[in-house]
């Protein structure tokens, strides 16, 4: 099993990925290290960010190939890069479309063979932003901006709905939704083995 979790910093992917590694056996978590997060317009930092995720993606199907028990998550991938180049970067994506659609032939065979996940974390923009401003991140401090982020996810998010399995989560409201994501995503679809 895949699984890919994104929004932003600070929406609690890692408190929920941290229950899940402590409830399952066979957790291996992959993080796009921080040398692959573009700094820059440039085809070159735009070619080596999708370049890593072809990569990742092919690392995670051999794993899986290995011992289909596994259960990979993705801390971020391939959405937020999708969502932040039109918010922060503006660049134009068409350079990249064959490296994109490269991707999504492997992620879609993972999901033919093994299942494939999106989980969409989603919060109130407020207390995003608040959490943002006690952590000193005040250069994006305008509501606007995370107004934006929210917004551009969501889109992004619904897009892929039609390609992939999406559980989009309000954890602002759900006070359970680590529960409720295991239940949804992972308990109902997977020959599980608790630690």
């Amino acid at each position: 099993m895949l699984i890919h979790i994104d929004w932003p910093d600070l929406c609690w992917k890692s408190t929920l990925i941290d229950k899940m590694q402590r409830l399952f056996k066979n957790v291996i978590v992959f993080k796009t290290p921080k040398e692959y997060l573009p700094r820059d317009d440039s085809k070159e930092a735009r070619e080596k960010i999708w370049d890593f995720y072809i990569r990742r993606a092919n690392e995670a199907y051999e794993t899986l190939k290995q011992d289909p028990s596994k259960i990979i998550i993705l801390d971020r991938f391939f959405l937020s890069e999708l969502v932040y180049w039109k918010i922060i970067r503006w660049y134009n994506s068409s350079d990249v479309k064959p490296k994109i659609g490269e991707l999504m032939k492997i992620l879609e065979k993972i999901d033919k063979e093994f299942w494939y996940t999106i989980l969409f974390l989603h919060n109130d923009v407020e207390d995003i932003r608040k959490r943002y401003l006690r952590d000193g991140d005040d250069y994006i401090s305008k509501k606007e901006y995370f107004k934006k982020l929210s917004k551009e996810y969501r889109e992004i998010t619904n897009w892929y709905s039609d390609k992939f399995n999406v559980y989009s989560i309000d954890v602002f409201d759900d006070i359970d939704y680590r529960n409720t994501i295991i239940e949804l995503v992972i308990l109902s679809k997977y020959k599980y083995v608790r630690n």
